[in-house]
Order: C-alpha cells, then sequence, then structure tokens
C-alpha cells in the first residue's frame, strides 16, 4: 500500500490575485457602512444655539485708580533738606501735626535772596552819586520822599515853555534880519541901476513915491497895533500876557526900522525929484549914506539874534538836563522801592527758614508722601497729598460713546468684587470727553465714598445701563473677532450620499449692546441661524464640525 499525505495544494498566482480582491471589497464595504460614525468621532465637536430675539441689560465695567477730590498739596516756599519723615502714607492727621522734620541749614532760595538784596543795593548806591542829579535831589531820594507826576509836569511844563519862547524870538530875530538885507540888497541894486540911468523920468519917481507911501501906511498900521497890545499888556504879571509883551514889543521895533528905510527911500526920491537929474557922483554920495544905514540897522538886529541863540541855547541845555534829571529819579526811586521790597523778602524767608518742620495745613489722611530722608523739597512740587476730611474721592475710566448714552451724572456704580467691601458708595460724577480719543470715547468720573479704600488704590466698578429689546441676541461667548473685526460662526447643513454634513460659516457682526451672558448684533442673518457656542478644538469658517448630541 502506498503511503498518502495530506498536502495544501500551490496556489497559483491568479488565486492570489482573487483573494486580495475580495479582501479589499470587503474592507471598503466595511468603510463605507462605518465612515459616518468614524469620520464624526474625529471632527471638533461644537454646541449651537438658534440666533433670536431678546432683552439686554447691559453692564458697564472698568477700573481706575482712586484719587483724591480735591486734594491738599502741601508745598513750602524754599528748597530745604529733609531730615526725617514723621508720618506714614495713610495715617490721619490734624491741623498742625508735623509732617517732616528738616535739617537746620540756610535755604537756596534764602541764599539767593540776599545776594540779589546785595546786588540791588550796590546798584542804587552807585546810580545816586553817578553826578546826574544836584544835591537836592539825592538828600530828597534819601529820606525816602518821592516827586509826584504832577510836580514833574510842572516842571517840564514851565522848562518847554521857555524853550518855545526862546525858539520864537531867535525865529523872529532871523526875519528880520533875512528881510533887511533882502531891502538892502533891493535899495543897493536901485542905486547901481540910478548911477547907470541918471537921467530917469518924473513919472517913474511918482510911480516910486506912490508905492512908498502905501508901504509905508501899512507898517505904520502894524506898528500901531504892536503899540496898542504893548499897552494893554504893560502893567500886567500873567506869564502868558507878559510874554505877549515881550513879543509885541520885538515886532514894534522891527516895523519901525522898516518904516525909517521906507521914509529914507522916500526922502530920498522926493530930493531927485525936486532937484531933478542928479549926477553921478550925488548918487553914489547917497547910495554910501543909506548903505550905512543899512548897515547900522542891521548889526542892531545883529546883536537881538545873537541873544535870542543864546537863550535858545540855554532853554534847550536846561529842559534836556531836567529830563535826565526827572529820568534819572523816578529810575532810583523804583530801585529804592525794589530795594524795600526785597528786604521784605528776605525778611519772610528768613523767618520761614528757621522752623525746623513741615506741618500739616488741614484735618486729613496722608495720601501721599514724595520725600525722604535726605532729600530736597521744591517750591514747585508738593511733598505730601493730604485727602482733606469731608471731601470724596473720585476714580475715571473711558467707555464708548454708545455706551455713555444711556447713563446720566448720578447714577450708583457697584464694585464688581463687593463682596470684599462693607462700606461702599460710588455715584457718577460726570460724563466728559475722553482727550485721549475724543471721537470714539466718553470719560466717566465716579465720586466714592468709603472707609476701606485710599488714594492711590485701583478699584474696578460696574454700572447697570436701562434694558432694551433686540432682534438678535446671542450667547456673549459666542463673538469672536480677528483682524478684521468682530464676527460669529454659524452652522451650515450640506447634504452628501453619506449623510448630512456641517460646515463652520463666518458672518460678520457689530455688536450693538452686552450684558454678563448676552450680546445683541447686528449683520447679514436671516435671524433663525444656529450660532456655535462652545467647540472641543480651534476652528475656522470652512471647517467641518459635527454637533454635540449628534453623532
Amino acid at each position: 500500500m502506498s503511503d498518502v499525505k495530506n498536502q495544501r495544494e500551490k496556489k497559483t498566482r491568479k488565486d492570489i490575485i482573487k483573494d486580495i480582491a475580495i479582501a479589499f471589497l470587503a474592507i471598503l464595504l466595511l468603510l463605507t457602512f462605518f465612515s459616518n460614525t468614524i469620520m464624526n468621532f474625529s471632527l471638533p465637536e461644537v454646541a449651537i444655539q438658534q440666533i433670536s430675539s431678546g432683552t439686554i441689560s447691559p453692564m458697564i465695567r472698568g477700573s481706575g485708580t482712586v484719587e483724591a477730590d480735591s486734594p491738599y498739596n502741601v508745598k513750602v516756599t524754599q528748597e530745604r533738606v529733609i531730615k526725617s519723615v514723621a508720618v506714614a502714607e495713610g495715617a490721619h492727621v490734624k491741623k498742625g501735626d508735623i509732617l517732616y522734620y528738616l535739617e537746620d541749614k540756610k535755604s537756596t532760595e534764602l541764599t539767593e535772596a540776599e545776594q540779589k538784596l546785595e546786588e540791588l543795593t550796590q546798584t542804587y548806591e552807585t546810580s545816586l552819586f553817578s553826578g546826574d542829579l544836584d544835591d537836592e535831589a539825592i538828600t530828597r531820594i534819601r529820606a525816602g520822599k518821592t516827586t509826584t507826576f504832577d510836580q514833574y509836569q510842572a516842571k517840564l511844563k514851565a522848562a518847554t515853555d521857555r524853550y518855545d519862547a526862546a525858539k520864537e524870538a531867535d525865529l523872529a530875530a532871523q526875519a528880520a534880519i533875512d528881510e533887511l538885507t533882502q531891502a538892502q540888497s533891493y535899495t543897493s541894486a536901485q542905486y547901481n541901476y540910478d548911477e547907470a540911468t541918471p537921467n530917469y523920468m518924473d513919472a517913474e519917481i511918482t510911480k516910486k513915491l506912490a508905492e512908498l507911501d502905501i508901504q509905508i501906511a501899512a507898517e505904520e498900521e502894524e506898528k500901531n497895533r504892536q503899540s496898542s497890545i504893548m499897552e494893554e499888556n504893560k502893567s500886567k504879571s500873567n506869564k502868558s500876557e507878559k510874554k505877549a509883551y515881550n513879543d509885541a514889543e520885538k515886532m514894534y521895533w522891527y516895523h519901525d526900522s522898516i518904516l525909517d528905510n521906507l521914509n529914507d527911500q522916500k526922502n530920498a526920491l522926493t530930493i531927485q525929484q525936486a532937484t531933478g537929474a542928479r549926477d553921478v557922483s550925488q548918487i553914489t554920495t547917497q547910495a554910501g549914506q543909506v548903505d550905512n544905514d543899512f548897515s547900522k540897522k542891521l548889526a542892531s538886529l545883529t546883536d537881538t539874534k545873537n541873544k535870542t541863540a543864546a537863550e535858545l541855547e540855554l532853554a534847550t541845555n536846561d529842559r534836556t538836563e531836567l529830563l535826565t534829571e526827572i529820568g534819572k529819579e523816578i529810575e532810583l526811586c523804583n530801585q529804592r522801592d525794589d530795594i524795600a521790597e526785597q528786604q521784605e523778602t528776605v525778611k519772610k524767608l528768613t523767618d520761614e527758614s528757621t522752623g525746623g518742620k513741615i506741618e500739616a495745613p488741614v484735618d486729613g489722611t496722608i495720601a501721599s508722601l514724595a520725600l525722604k530722608a535726605g532729600e530736597s523739597t521744591n517750591p514747585e512740587e508738593a511733598v505730601a497729598v493730604i485727602q482733606v476730611d469731608g471731601k470724596d474721592m473720585v476714580t475715571s475710566f473711558s467707555v464708548t460713546i454708545e455706551q455713555a448714552k444711556n447713563l446720566k451724572v448720578g447714577d450708583a456704580a457697584e464694585p464688581q468684587n463687593a463682596w470684599y467691601y462693607t462700606d461702599f458708595k460710588a455715584t457718577l460724577k460726570s460724563i466728559g470727553t475722553d482727550t485721549s480719543n475724543p471721537n470714539t470715547k466718553k470719560l466717566l468720573t465716579f465720586s466714592i465714598k468709603s472707609t476701606e479704600v485710599q488714594a492711590g488704590q485701583n478699584v474696578s466698578l460696574q454700572i447697570g445701563q436701562k434694558s432694551e429689546e433686540y432682534d438678535l441676541t446671542i450667547p456673549a461667548g459666542a463673538i469672536r473677532s480677528d483682524s478684521n473685526g468682530k464676527f460669529i460662526l454659524v452652522v451650515r447643513s450640506k447634504s452628501s450620499p453619506l449623510g448630512n454634513r456641517y460646515i463652520a460659516a463666518r458672518v460678520d457682526v457689530e455688536v450693538l449692546a452686552s450684558d454678563d451672558t448676552t450680546a445683541a448684533i447686528s449683520g447679514s442673518l436671516e435671524g433663525d441661524e444656529y450660532v456655535i457656542t462652545t467647540a472641543t478644538s480651534p476652528i475656522q469658517a470652512g471647517n467641518q464640525v459635527r454637533l454635540a448630541n449628534n453623532q
């Protein structure tokens, strides 16, 4: 009997390919059956809530540093070195309590004030004896007396009147010289003409005599008028009337000299007319005589002019000296007053520097202390700030203009951590413009009354607005934001052969109002969408998601 062995027949390549194909189809069928379940477990799970209408009572929240309302800034007028600090921040002090002890050292301000006083005194003494003032003025200034402006004005008027009179007299004297010189030149020319033409007609002489008569009559009338003025003012002592007399007298003699000249001319022509034609030698002789007369009168007028010029120079110099003296006296009086004022400053600083301490000027709580031992005070800066008893404290923070529209002064606020306080009251004091962002922000300032809060602390407040009804509300946590603004993610349903697929879609929104849990929005929405509130992992618009409780 032959041995029989059970052996597995060796598979061909065709059989192997067949088996692989059968296995692949089986796996594919299995994956297709369970694909929906497997995919759901791999997708982010999201919670959703349908958008709906609702009421929002928004709370405005903010934080700010507490400051004293109208605090008292303690300052010192001199730079002093702090020896030690006598109180601590937060301590309550009474008026007169010591805040700082000071080192016993002369202040910089006192040293500078004493130096300035010395400089003012030296300048004053140098100017006083500069030689610009007479002894009487020096004595008056040193005695502390001051000439009034009325006295200055009277002195200046007298000097100016004298100057004006001297100037007018000098001009009149010069005018008389000029007129006489012109007449002399005219007469001389006439004689020269007569010498050249000795035989002139009698009619021409008659014409000239008529012209001279008219001139003589005019001069006599003016001379008589000046004589009348002199007679009217002869016995009067008033300064202005005395001046009128002097002026009339000058003009009287001026016209008298002109009359003499005219009469001389008339006499000459009369003689010439009576005797007829004269020879050249006679004309020459008469011309010399007339010229001598002119020279005598011109010498007299020149003497008068010299006197008026001398008086004008004296009046000018006296007026200039008076102006210089008045200016110098005013300057010295001002310097003297500046010295007296500076002496008061030195005395005040000396009195203040004797105290070795800085005291509290009011009752209150020490809000801050600016210095420590070894540091120096600055007159421009407060060494301490005191929250005055009876005064509130304030704090501020910014909100949007829209938020501020629903608030009014007097609204009550409360601390966000109310459990921390037992004595706390906050009231909206003012609604102002936020200067750092005036176009979009408002600054809320609150008055705070609390024994548990001090200046410098930070407090967080919340204040409610009126409730309003909105068409589109969602959970506040569903609001998202990026560089493009605020948005929400809603779920869009998409059908597929394996069932519905859920896709996250972005919708840009504007937040109209919000409170602790809910936000009112506006955007491209129908109002019945489902918004994604939470997700098991980060998601973006376009991501596929699975819904919670919807495996």
